[in-house]
Protein backbone atom coordinates (compact mmCIF):
# COMPACT_ATOMS: atom_id res chain seq x y z
CA UNK A 1 0.00 0.00 0.00
CA UNK A 2 1.01 3.70 -0.90
CA UNK A 3 0.35 6.85 0.69
CA UNK A 4 1.26 10.29 -0.18
CA UNK A 5 2.66 12.61 2.75
CA UNK A 6 3.56 15.93 2.49
CA UNK A 7 4.20 19.03 5.36
CA UNK A 8 5.76 21.74 6.04
CA UNK A 9 8.36 20.71 8.24
CA UNK A 10 10.55 17.74 8.14
CA UNK A 11 9.91 16.86 11.61
CA UNK A 12 5.89 17.11 11.02
CA UNK A 13 6.77 14.91 8.25
CA UNK A 14 8.72 12.22 10.24
CA UNK A 15 5.45 12.19 12.57
CA UNK A 16 3.28 11.55 9.72
CA UNK A 17 5.35 8.71 8.12
CA UNK A 18 5.23 7.31 11.84
CA UNK A 19 1.88 7.42 11.66
CA UNK A 20 1.28 5.92 8.21
CA UNK A 21 3.14 3.02 9.36
CA UNK A 22 1.21 1.65 12.34
CA UNK A 23 -1.75 1.94 9.41
CA UNK A 24 -0.28 -0.85 7.73
CA UNK A 25 1.36 1.48 4.84
CA UNK A 26 4.42 0.01 3.20
CA UNK A 27 5.60 3.15 0.91
CA UNK A 28 5.16 6.74 1.56
CA UNK A 29 5.00 8.89 -1.32
CA UNK A 30 6.56 12.07 -0.27
CA UNK A 31 5.75 14.84 -1.71
CA UNK A 32 7.90 18.05 -1.60
CA UNK A 33 7.53 20.65 1.13
CA UNK A 34 4.24 23.08 0.77
CA UNK A 35 5.87 26.17 1.93
CA UNK A 36 5.35 29.66 0.89
CA UNK A 37 9.01 30.22 0.67
CA UNK A 38 11.02 28.09 -1.51
CA UNK A 39 13.34 25.71 0.31
CA UNK A 40 16.99 25.63 0.23
CA UNK A 41 18.75 22.74 -1.64
CA UNK A 42 20.14 21.77 1.78
CA UNK A 43 16.81 22.07 3.63
CA UNK A 44 15.27 20.23 1.03
CA UNK A 45 17.46 17.38 1.01
CA UNK A 46 17.66 17.28 4.81
CA UNK A 47 13.36 17.52 4.83
CA UNK A 48 13.59 14.07 2.42
CA UNK A 49 16.54 12.74 4.32
CA UNK A 50 14.62 12.67 7.98
CA UNK A 51 12.12 10.88 6.24
CA UNK A 52 13.68 7.94 4.97
CA UNK A 53 15.52 7.69 8.02
CA UNK A 54 12.02 7.73 9.61
CA UNK A 55 10.48 5.08 7.51
CA UNK A 56 13.77 2.72 7.75
CA UNK A 57 13.50 2.95 11.48
CA UNK A 58 9.36 2.19 11.44
CA UNK A 59 9.56 -0.78 8.95
CA UNK A 60 8.47 1.57 5.46
CA UNK A 61 10.41 2.24 2.36
CA UNK A 62 9.84 6.34 0.79
CA UNK A 63 9.32 7.21 -2.56
CA UNK A 64 10.18 11.02 -3.38
CA UNK A 65 7.69 12.28 -5.53
CA UNK A 66 8.54 15.42 -7.72
CA UNK A 67 5.02 17.07 -8.11
CA UNK A 68 4.94 19.24 -11.10
CA UNK A 69 4.83 23.48 -10.11
CA UNK A 70 1.07 23.48 -11.38
CA UNK A 71 -0.16 21.03 -8.42
CA UNK A 72 1.87 23.79 -5.65
CA UNK A 73 4.65 22.40 -5.00
CA UNK A 74 8.08 23.19 -5.34
CA UNK A 75 10.02 21.62 -7.80
CA UNK A 76 12.97 18.94 -6.96
CA UNK A 77 16.08 19.70 -8.81
CA UNK A 78 17.97 17.02 -11.34
CA UNK A 79 20.74 17.09 -8.65
CA UNK A 80 18.63 16.96 -5.83
CA UNK A 81 16.78 13.61 -7.32
CA UNK A 82 20.01 12.09 -7.83
CA UNK A 83 21.30 12.32 -4.15
CA UNK A 84 17.72 11.10 -3.18
CA UNK A 85 18.01 8.20 -5.28
CA UNK A 86 20.73 6.52 -3.17
CA UNK A 87 19.66 6.73 -0.22
CA UNK A 88 19.28 2.92 1.52
CA UNK A 89 15.37 2.99 2.09
CA UNK A 90 14.59 5.08 -1.25
CA UNK A 91 12.29 2.59 -3.10
CA UNK A 92 11.96 4.40 -6.34
CA UNK A 93 11.48 8.28 -7.48
CA UNK A 94 8.30 9.52 -9.37
CA UNK A 95 8.57 11.80 -11.58
CA UNK A 96 5.93 13.71 -12.84
CA UNK A 97 7.07 16.23 -15.50
CA UNK A 98 6.47 16.36 -19.48
CA UNK A 99 10.00 16.76 -20.03
CA UNK A 100 10.93 12.81 -19.90
CA UNK A 101 14.74 13.81 -20.55
CA UNK A 102 14.87 14.25 -16.66
CA UNK A 103 14.24 10.62 -16.49
CA UNK A 104 16.72 9.83 -19.29
CA UNK A 105 19.49 11.78 -16.89
CA UNK A 106 18.80 9.70 -13.66
CA UNK A 107 18.96 6.42 -15.52
CA UNK A 108 22.19 6.98 -16.89
CA UNK A 109 23.34 7.83 -13.38
CA UNK A 110 22.17 5.16 -11.94
CA UNK A 111 20.51 1.81 -14.25
CA UNK A 112 19.34 0.09 -11.57
CA UNK A 113 17.17 2.99 -10.54
CA UNK A 114 13.39 2.82 -10.53
CA UNK A 115 11.20 5.43 -11.84
CA UNK A 116 7.95 5.94 -12.17
CA UNK A 117 6.56 8.64 -14.43
CA UNK A 118 3.52 10.70 -12.77
CA UNK A 119 2.02 12.34 -16.02
CA UNK A 120 -0.61 10.23 -17.82
CA UNK A 121 0.28 12.01 -21.60
CA UNK A 122 4.48 10.70 -21.54
CA UNK A 123 3.88 7.42 -20.14
CA UNK A 124 5.31 5.73 -23.45
CA UNK A 125 7.90 8.33 -23.86
CA UNK A 126 8.92 7.49 -20.06
CA UNK A 127 9.52 4.05 -20.67
CA UNK A 128 11.69 5.09 -23.70
CA UNK A 129 13.67 6.87 -21.06
CA UNK A 130 14.26 4.13 -18.71
CA UNK A 131 10.82 4.48 -16.48
CA UNK A 132 9.89 1.04 -14.82
CA UNK A 133 6.21 1.98 -15.34
CA UNK A 134 3.37 5.29 -14.24
CA UNK A 135 1.29 6.30 -11.20
CA UNK A 136 -1.94 6.93 -13.20
CA UNK A 137 -5.16 8.91 -13.00
CA UNK A 138 -6.75 7.55 -16.39
CA UNK A 139 -6.25 4.31 -15.08
CA UNK A 140 -8.45 4.63 -12.30
CA UNK A 141 -11.22 5.34 -15.04
CA UNK A 142 -9.93 2.78 -18.34
CA UNK A 143 -7.85 0.21 -16.39
CA UNK A 144 -7.66 -2.11 -18.81
CA UNK A 145 -6.22 0.19 -21.33
CA UNK A 146 -3.74 1.77 -18.93
CA UNK A 147 -2.44 -1.76 -17.74
CA UNK A 148 -2.53 -2.74 -21.72
CA UNK A 149 -0.06 0.22 -22.47
CA UNK A 150 1.95 -0.51 -19.77
CA UNK A 151 2.57 -3.84 -20.43
CA UNK A 152 3.30 -2.98 -24.23
CA UNK A 153 5.79 -0.91 -22.94
CA UNK A 154 7.52 -3.06 -20.19
CA UNK A 155 7.70 -5.32 -23.09
CA UNK A 156 9.09 -2.93 -25.69
CA UNK A 157 5.82 -3.09 -28.33
CA UNK A 158 6.26 0.93 -29.09
CA UNK A 159 4.02 1.21 -31.94
CA UNK A 160 1.06 -1.01 -30.23
CA UNK A 161 1.78 0.79 -26.36
CA UNK A 162 1.30 4.15 -28.99
CA UNK A 163 -1.83 3.27 -29.84
CA UNK A 164 -3.50 3.43 -26.68
CA UNK A 165 -1.73 6.50 -25.88
CA UNK A 166 -3.42 8.25 -28.70
CA UNK A 167 -6.57 6.48 -27.55
CA UNK A 168 -6.44 7.86 -24.17
CA UNK A 169 -4.59 11.36 -24.86
CA UNK A 170 -7.70 13.24 -25.13
CA UNK A 171 -8.48 12.72 -21.32
CA UNK A 172 -4.29 11.96 -20.63
CA UNK A 173 -4.04 15.99 -21.24
CA UNK A 174 -5.84 16.37 -18.20
CA UNK A 175 -3.49 14.35 -15.96
CA UNK A 176 -1.02 17.01 -16.68
CA UNK A 177 -3.34 20.24 -15.40
CA UNK A 178 -3.87 22.25 -12.10
CA UNK A 179 -7.15 21.20 -11.89
CA UNK A 180 -6.58 17.87 -12.64
CA UNK A 181 -7.95 15.53 -9.43
CA UNK A 182 -11.20 17.88 -10.29
CA UNK A 183 -11.46 16.69 -14.25
CA UNK A 184 -10.33 13.28 -13.68
CA UNK A 185 -12.91 13.30 -10.59
CA UNK A 186 -15.86 14.07 -12.92
CA UNK A 187 -14.47 11.78 -15.52
CA UNK A 188 -14.78 9.16 -13.17
CA UNK A 189 -18.05 10.17 -12.32
CA UNK A 190 -19.24 10.59 -15.55
CA UNK A 191 -17.95 6.86 -16.24
CA UNK A 192 -19.67 5.09 -13.54
CA UNK A 193 -23.15 7.47 -14.74
CA UNK A 194 -22.63 9.57 -11.52
CA UNK A 195 -22.25 12.69 -12.34
CA UNK A 196 -23.43 14.31 -9.04
CA UNK A 197 -20.52 12.30 -7.40
CA UNK A 198 -18.60 13.36 -9.78
CA UNK A 199 -18.69 17.04 -8.91
CA UNK A 200 -18.53 16.70 -5.64
CA UNK A 201 -15.33 18.24 -4.20
CA UNK A 202 -13.64 20.29 -1.90
CA UNK A 203 -11.17 21.47 -4.16
CA UNK A 204 -12.55 24.33 -7.13
CA UNK A 205 -15.94 24.35 -8.33
CA UNK A 206 -15.70 23.53 -12.72
CA UNK A 207 -17.33 25.68 -14.51
CA UNK A 208 -20.20 24.56 -17.38
CA UNK A 209 -17.68 24.87 -19.84
CA UNK A 210 -15.14 23.10 -17.73
CA UNK A 211 -17.24 20.08 -17.49
CA UNK A 212 -18.61 20.32 -21.01
CA UNK A 213 -14.80 20.15 -21.85
CA UNK A 214 -13.97 17.09 -19.44
CA UNK A 215 -17.18 15.04 -21.00
CA UNK A 216 -16.45 16.12 -24.60
CA UNK A 217 -12.64 14.87 -23.75
CA UNK A 218 -14.22 11.48 -22.09
CA UNK A 219 -16.53 10.63 -24.78
CA UNK A 220 -13.45 10.81 -27.49
CA UNK A 221 -11.32 8.54 -25.18
CA UNK A 222 -13.90 6.18 -24.90
CA UNK A 223 -14.88 6.13 -28.47
CA UNK A 224 -11.20 5.34 -29.37
CA UNK A 225 -10.70 2.75 -26.71
CA UNK A 226 -13.67 0.87 -28.21
CA UNK A 227 -12.43 0.19 -31.82
CA UNK A 228 -8.99 -1.19 -29.59
CA UNK A 229 -11.63 -3.62 -27.43
CA UNK A 230 -10.05 -1.80 -24.66
CA UNK A 231 -12.77 -0.61 -22.64
CA UNK A 232 -13.06 -2.38 -18.72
Amino acid sequence: MISGAAAETKEELAEIVEGLATVGVDTVMVMPPKTKAVPSEKEMYEYYALSEATAKDVGVTVMPYNNPDAAGYHALSTDLLKRLSVLPNVTALKISTIDVSIIETLMLENKDLKVLAGVDTVTVHAGLAGASGGITGVGCIFPKASVTMQEYVLNGEWAEANKISQALNSLSYLDAQPLLMEYLKLAMGIHHNDVAGGLRTFGKKLTQQQIYDVRARYILAKERLEVLDLIG
